[in-house]
């Protein structure tokens, strides 16, 4: 039971995308450690295009080719604009 506790991720979805999926956060597991940010946005299956998406792990803002750590928290944002 420990080591799928260990092959987690926390996914966290923001603003529109959480809209459009409804659902704000989930918990994942992730079956390799070699797993990257477009497998997991994959997954969820959301229908934005992805070049649109503000991507982050563990708070840090990073991009769609980024390896994911079991445990990581990954969160997804649309581009936002201001004036």
């Amino acid at each position: 039971m420990e080591s799928e506790k260990s092959n987690k991720i926390k996914v966290v979805l923001l603003s529109s995308i959480a809209e459009d999926l409804g659902w704000n956060e989930k918990f994942l597991t992730i079956k390799s450690s070699q797993m990257k940010v477009f497998s997991v946005w994959k997954l969820i299956n959301s229908k934005l295009p992805q070049d649109n998406i503000i991507v982050s792990i563990n708070k840090e803002i990073t991009d769609m080719d980024a390896k994911i750590n079991p445990n990581d928290e990954v969160a997804f944002m649309p581009m936002f604009t201001g004036g």
